[in-house]
């Protein structure tokens, strides 16, 4: 390398902090974290707090920040369009900007703003925690950012490569997308239903049922879309080695009162499935009945 790569972060939570934490203090990269408003001020003055220690990078505005080398979309599924108002101010000639997120559409949106000789596909597969001490994770046990080879520079994969993120450039991105999509079905959300951990789909038959009943329906989804998976579901405690009492992402969010990403898991399955003319109603379901969580947990109900 012989110039410093500039790369900016939107969104600083669970998947955004891993960012944060990998790019810090790496001769060749000026890293930041874009935003605006409270959010921006909050972090200027708290920074972001992984595995107990405070990060502070430099934070800025889109405009302030200006054209950016790699841009790094890491928000939650509410957080995406925001996002994608926020590229045009930090796109040059030669930016790439990459999702972070979960789901297998929101690459469009970031394409609408910037258009897509812009926008690449990648996949991250984290297990972290969030509450109100900040973000956990342990770095061995992450399983990697994943970029299509197709879109990244030499020089850029370079910069990457000197950072403490474990990254892959692959050829199949579009099945890794699937495939992290369709995990998420099968272990996010009937986890989220019952509440209670991963021991659901080794402890309880009908657990398990669901689990691949969701995966089922994800596959059919993702044939019509050109992508073959596997047909034996994929479970992040049997299949990945992940801890058996893990509770994964919309399950903290609901027992944290926040809102989850359903939207993004069962509400785009059930969509996508829709344009094909198939249905999937444990999905269906599963959206309407966490949905009801949602509303149940913003005090709607006596």
């Amino acid at each position: 390398m012989n110039r410093d790569y500039r790369i900016a972060i939107i969104g600083a939570g669970a998947v955004g902090s891993y960012f944060v934490w990998g790019l810090t203090d790496i001769n060749g990269i000026e890293l930041c974290l874009i935003a605006e408003g409270k959010r921006l001020e909050r972090l200027c003055t708290n920074g972001v707090t992984i595995n107990g220690e405070v990060y502070k990078p430099a934070v800025y505005s889109p405009e302030e920040a200006g054209v950016q080398d790699l841009v790094i979309v890491a928000t939650k599924s509410n957080g995406i369009a925001d996002a994608a108002r926020m590229l045009p101010a930090l796109t040059g000639d030669a930016t790439l900007v990459l999702g972070a997120f979960n789901g297998v559409t929101g690459e469009s949106v970031l394409a609408e703003a910037v258009g897509w000789d812009h926008v690449g596909y990648s996949s991250i597969v984290i297990a972290s925690k969030r509450d109100e001490n900040g973000v956990w994770f342990k770095p061995d046990e992450i399983g990697g950012f994943s970029i299509d080879s197709a879109v990244i520079s030499e020089e850029l994969a370079s910069a990457l490569a000197a950072s403490r993120l474990r990254y892959f450039l692959v050829d199949d991105i579009q099945f890794r997308l699937w495939n992290k999509f369709a995990s998420n079905m099968a272990n996010n959300l009937p986890q989220a239903l019952v509440g209670c951990d991963a021991s659901l789909y080794s402890e309880s038959e009908h657990g398990l049922w669901l689990a691949d009943k969701l995966w089922a329906e994800t596959r059919l989804v993702a044939a019509a879309e050109g992508v073959e998976l596997p047909e034996r579901t994929v479970l992040f405690a049997r299949d990945l080695g992940l801890p058996v009492h893990a509770k994964y992402s919309t399950m903290q969010d609901l027992d944290a009162g926040r809102h989850t990403e359903i939207d993004l898991f069962a509400g785009e399955l059930v969509q996508l499935a829709a344009k094909h003319g198939l249905s999937a109603p444990y999905a269906e379901m599963t959206y309407h009945i966490i949905k009801a969580i949602e509303e149940k947990n913003d005090g709607r109900f006596e």
